[in-house]
C-alpha cells in the first residue's frame, strides 16, 4: 500500500517551534571556558594516583587509532543545560595497573569485575567533582550513574542538540587518557568559574565519593 508523504510531513509551524526551542538555549564564551576549567581540574584530580601529577590539555579531536575501546559516560542536568562527560578507558593490563595504583591495591587481587567497578568509580569521582563545582553557580543540578559504552557511541552526543564539545588529553601519568566534554544549553547559561578556588581544592586533595 502506498504511503502518503503527508503522513511524514511536519505540521505547519512545528518546525518553527522546534527551531525556536533550540535557539532559546545559549552558552556564553565565558561559560564555555568555565565548564572547561572545571572539567580540567576534575580530570587532573581524579586520574592522578598519590604522588603523581597529571596535565590536562585540550586537543582538536580524538586520535583516529586508539587503544581505548570503552568509555565511562555520566551526565549532569539542570534546568538550563545538560552536560555529558565521557572518559575513554583501556580495559587491559596497563589500564588495570593504573587504576590499581590509583586505588592503592595490587592489581593481582582484582577480578575483571573489580577492575570495571574501579573504572566506574573513577568516572563517578570525576563527574561528582564537576557536579559539586558547577553546583556553586547553579542551585539545582543532578548527576547520573556511570554507564560503560562502546567508544563509537560517543558519535551520538550530537543528538543532544547544538552545544559545546571539547576533547581533552590527560598526560604525565603511566598512560594517557582522553575525555570528551559536551554541554547542551536549554536556557541562557553565563557564569565565570573562580579558578583560584578550584585550584585550591586540587592542592588540598579534596575528593568527594559518590
Amino acid at each position: 500500500m502506498a504511503t502518503s508523504r503527508a503522513a511524514f510531513a511536519p505540521r505547519r509551524g512545528a518546525g518553527t517551534a522546534a527551531a525556536t526551542a533550540v535557539l532559546a538555549g545559549t552558552l556564553s564564551e565565558q561559560a564555555k571556558t568555565s565548564f572547561e576549567t572545571i572539567a580540567t581540574v576534575a580530570l587532573a584530580r581524579g586520574l592522578a594516583p598519590e604522588g603523581e601529577s597529571a596535565q590536562v590539555v585540550p586537543i582538536d579531536d580524538l586520535p583516529r587509532r586508539m587503544k581505548e575501546k570503552k568509555a565511562v559516560v555520566l551526565s549532569i542536568a539542570s534546568d538550563r543545560f545538560r552536560l555529558v562527560v565521557a572518559l575513554l578507558c583501556r580495559l587491559d593490563a596497563d589500564g588495570k595497573a593504573h587504576f590499581a595504583r590509583l586505588n592503592r591495591i595490587d592489581p593481582a587481587e582484582w577480578s575483571d569485575q573489580d577492575f570495571e567497578d574501579a573504572v566506574n568509580e573513577c568516572g563517578n569521582i570525576i563527574v561528582g567533582s564537576i557536579n559539586r563545582d558547577v553546583g556553586r553557580y547553579f542551585p539545582s543540578v543532578g548527576m547520573s550513574t556511570p554507564n560503560v559504552l562502546d567508544r563509537e557511541a560517543l558519535a551520538y552526543l550530537e543528538a543532544l542538540g547544538p552545544g559545546h564539545r571539547r576533547v581533552f588529553q590527560v598526560t604525565g601519568l603511566s598512560l594517557d587518557f582522553y575525555a570528551v566534554l559536551f554541554v547542551s544549553p536549554t536556557g541562557a547559561v553565563d557564569f565565570r568559574a573562580e579558578v583560584e578556588a578550584l585550584e585550591d581544592a586540587v592542592d588540598s586533595g579534596e575528593l568527594e565519593m559518590f
